[in-house]
Order: structure tokens, then sequence, then C-alpha cells
């Protein structure tokens, strides 16, 4: 969605459909997100057949999904990003233009919270101005952030290059800006 470079350090931000997919049929299923991240907001009302006798392999299926979803390449790549078969395929299938319009409306909501205004920088202009303000040069990283339509100011880094935001914290841009200034060890936490 929006790619940020300036050398010697670069973020890009992006929002996932099938992400956001997973963490709908996440809620509307009751699977335990290992993350523990909040529920989907706003929340999603899907139709979903009864679960009977799985024995957690819904909650594995659902798990591999999501490590998909969230991968550089499950992002990028071609055809549908969710599982299309079992009853995680049916789920979506089911369900896919609700999911469609409530994700599309998300992805819009992104790209509102992070619309440059004359009060509040782009992320790359508040590293340049952190960095001539504090004489500080900050060094060279890579950031991956993935928004999500998720409840509360989420910040969940997933390693040392990617993220995962809510778009909540996203509309705090000063909060959402000292957090990216934390991680990447800018700014004392």
């Amino acid at each position: 969605m929006t790619a940020m470079s300036g050398a010697p350090w670069s973020v890009a931000l992006d929002y996932s459909h099938g992400a956001a997919f997973a963490l709908a049929v996440r809620d509307a299923l009751g699977i335990a997100d290992p993350l523990r991240l909040p529920a989907v907001d706003p929340p999603q009302t899907l139709v979903i057949e009864p679960v009977a006798g799985s024995d957690g392999q819904i909650d594995v299926l659902w798990r591999r999904w999501w490590d998909r979803a969230l991968s550089p390449a499950g992002q990028a790549g071609p055809g549908p990003q969710w599982p299309s078969e079992g009853l995680l395929g049916r789920a979506v299938e089911g369900n896919l233009d609700t999911l469609q319009r409530w994700s599309a409306a998300r992805k819009r909501e992104v790209a509102e919270a992070t619309r440059p205004t004359r009060t509040v920088p782009r992320l790359r202009d508040a590293l340049r101005e952190y960095e001539q303000t504090t004489g500080v040069r900050i060094g060279g990283f890579r950031l991956q952030v993935t928004a999500l339509p998720v409840a509360g100011p989420v910040f969940l880094p997933l390693d040392d290059d990617r993220l995962v935001v809510s778009i909540n914290l996203l509309r705090d841009r000063a909060e959402y800006q000292r957090r990216v200034l934390t991680h990447i060890g800018a700014i004392p936490d």
C-alpha cells in the first residue's frame, strides 16, 4: 500500500485481505489465536456451519492459514489467500461477498489513517525530523508493517523486520511513530 524509503532505511505498510479474512473467521469459529490479537473491529457477523468433533484440527488448519497470510510470500502470492477446502474454505466461500466488502472498507480506513496532513507528518518525515532534531542518524533497517482490523492500539513485532499494527493505532499517528522509533531502537523504551 505505502512504501517509504530513504537511505539507509525503509518502511513498507500494507493491508492483507487474507489476514483480515482469517481474523474474521477466527472470531466466528471461536478459534484460539496464539498471538492473542483482539477481536476484529468492527465485528463482522458471518454465517458459519456448526463445528462438531474437530479435536483441535480446525485450530491447526487456521494457524497454517494465518501464518501463510502474514508471510511476505503469502501476501503477494497469486490466487486466493484462504483455504480452498474444508470448514475454513467453506466459511470464506459462503461469506465471500460479506468479507470482501468488510475488508475493502478496512483497507480504505488504512489509507485514510495514513493520509498526510499539514499537522501530522508521514512516518518518513517524522524519522528525518527525529534525525535532524536529535543529531542522531538512525541506523539501517527495513520494516514490513501489516495493518489489521482489530480492536485497540495493537503494535506487535513478529520479528525485527515485521510488525502487525491495528488500524486504530495507525489513526494515532504520534503514538504509532513513537512505537516505531522505539522498536528500531532510536528512542529508549
